[in-house]
């Protein structure tokens, strides 16, 4: 380059923006979730219409050992809309959706554009960052529906299954299929987040032949403080 600034990370890496454009916050959500057990409450997010967008979530639930907290990001068949499902107490959830979209222009600071003149990443963008892994796919006792822990701040995590329940009660007479799916949850006090699972469905514990699958996933987590 013969002139000209050069944008570069922390790590010296220069800033490539030909023909790219940075994930950024698209919308932020707070929403009052009623009480649900089952299958959860359904709130509604966006319309399934192709565009790609990631989304993390937490919420004010209690910490602690119970799983009965929870949300799971489910596409209803019949509205064709994406919807967020939340199991357990009454609480507040945040719902922060990333995507890809050129940014309006500041009244000042710093505008960088594509090759077309339009504007992709300014001083006020919000750009998806320090995006971490918990837990370790290789480990039965660290991974899926088993992670348990707790990080300083507010951190929310990508809606994701992390387990299975499956059995039969049969205490009617009629057998009775039980299932259960363990998701993804992060759970803020004020201070810290408890990032564990809980399931959507109902676990038995009476059920007879009951299995649980673990799918020794990692949860993907984020900090949530500059958003």
């Amino acid at each position: 380059m013969a002139f000209g600034p050069l944008l570069t990370d922390q790590n010296g890496v220069a800033f490539y923006i030909a023909d790219t454009m940075p994930l950024t916050l698209l919308e932020k959500r707070v929403l009052n979730v009623p009480s649900a057990s089952g299958e959860g409450s359904a709130q509604e997010l966006f319309a399934n219409d192709g565009a790609m967008r990631f989304v993390f979530v937490n919420s004010t639930g209690a910490q602690g050992g119970g799983t009965e907290t929870c949300e799971f990001l489910l596409l209803n068949g019949s509205t064709n809309r994406w919807q967020l499902n939340c199991r357990g107490a009454a609480r507040t959830v945040n719902v922060f959706i990333f995507g890809y979209q050129f940014q309006p222009i500041p009244a000042w600071g710093i505008q960088i554009n594509d090759s077309q003149g339009r504007c992709i990443l300014t001083n006020e963008s919000k750009v998806l960052r320090d995006v971490q892994n918990i837990g370790d796919s290789g480990n039965a006792n660290n991974s899926g529906y088993v992670i348990n822990q707790t990080l300083s701040g507010q951190w929310a995590v990508a809606p994701t299954m992390t387990g299975y329940f499956a059995g039969v009660n049969n205490s009617s007479g009629q057998p009775i299929p039980v299932v259960a799916r363990f998701c993804s949850s992060a759970r803020f006090n004020g201070s810290t987040t408890q990032i564990a699972s809980g399931y959507l469905g109902n676990i038995d514990g009476n059920a007879s032949n009951a299995t649980y699958t673990n799918y020794r996933n990692r949860i993907t987590a984020i900090n949530v403080a500059r958003y």
